[in-house]
């Protein structure tokens, strides 16, 4: 124990005054009762202090006062902590940018929403990610930002694939997987790489098999998360000036979106992943913790050791030992 205040502990001195004055009362209450009794008749009406009632002030006074001036040299403990050390993780996003991802059936959009949620796991990254990669797809896929731990840098990714006013059609799920092997195989670090997937739907291409195959050959898990609700809603396209009007068909009738994840879960059993599921958009950030909460394995422990400040307790002593001595007076 230290303490941090030691030029105070002249308040000590408060003890033997207390008990000096406890000395005086008693002494004077002694006196008083010899000098004026009562009929023993009248005893058992009396409310006279006996021997253990002002003993008993007595110790709640010292305790009280003693509490008081302990908290003032301001005490601290030395506590040690295990702590948990967790193997270190690479963390590689595969993001769904199609056209469907901009429905707002998800407020603002699945889309914007995802980016969303993403910008607010990554503003409070666990320690035992590493670094977090970002890859985009559509009909084809492209790497974003190889694994950084740039916090900044992915933002400005996200801000950018957020902004962009193309209209990407297609879903290339097997395109977006060989992509981020690409990232994972051209990391010469031996963190172990956690791949996860964000989509809404189905996949349209042609490399699905090829690269769940490499997947399962590799011992990769791929966790999905599907985002969008059950409801069938229109496909927003955003007009050179800025207007958003909705995709339409050769016949001029709207064409709608419904979210399938028919594949996604396909993906997960097949590579061992977690499978999400988020409806209203809020589910996001805490499938994501999920996952990378899951995939973090302990290594061994370590101890550490910290002050800890001891006067609150203190305090509440010499507020139990105040509110005694009131109860007794």
């Amino acid at each position: 124990m230290r303490f941090l205040r030691p030029d105070l502990a002249r308040w000590f001195l408060v003890l033997p005054v207390v008990f000096a004055c406890w000395l005086l009362h008693d002494r004077y209450v002694r006196v008083f009762r010899r000098r004026a009794p009562i009929a023993p008749r009248f005893a058992p009406l009396s409310r006279r202090t006996g021997g253990r009632r002002r003993a008993g002030m007595l110790t709640t006074a010292v305790v009280a006062a003693a509490a008081l001036a302990f908290a003032v040299v301001r005490p601290q403990l030395l506590l040690a902590h295990r702590i948990p050390e967790y193997e270190r993780q690479d963390l590689v996003i595969m993001l769904d940018r199609s056209a469907s991802m901009r429905a707002h059936d998800i407020v603002p959009s699945r889309f914007r929403r995802a980016t969303l949620e993403i910008r607010n796991f990554l503003k409070n990254k666990p320690e035992a990610i590493d670094r977090v990669g970002l890859v985009g797809f559509a009909d084809a896929s492209l790497v974003l930002s190889y694994l950084t731990s740039d916090v900044g840098s992915l933002f400005f990714y996200l801000d950018y694939i957020d902004d962009d006013p193309h209209t990407l059609f297609g879903t290339n799920i097997g395109a977006a997987m060989t992509s981020a092997l690409e990232v994972a195989n051209k990391d010469n670090r031996p963190t172990r790489k956690i791949f996860l997937l964000v989509s809404d739907g189905e996949d349209y291409g042609n490399d699905l098999n090829k690269a769940l195959a490499k997947f399962r050959g590799d011992g990769l898990r791929v966790h999905c998360i599907g985002i969008g609700s059950d409801a069938s809603v229109p496909i927003p396209l955003l007009n050179p000036d800025g207007r958003e009007e909705y995709l339409k068909d050769d016949d001029g009738r709207l064409v709608k979106t419904r979210f399938s994840e028919t594949t996604l879960r396909q993906i997960a059993a097949a590579t061992g992943g977690r499978y999400f599921r988020s409806a209203t958009g809020s589910e996001l950030l805490t499938a994501i913790d999920d996952i990378v909460q899951g995939e973090r394995k302990v290594l061994g422990w370590k101890t550490s050791t910290d002050y800890q400040e001891v006067y609150p307790i203190s305090l509440a002593a010499a507020a139990v030992a105040g509110a005694a001595l009131w109860f007794l007076l």
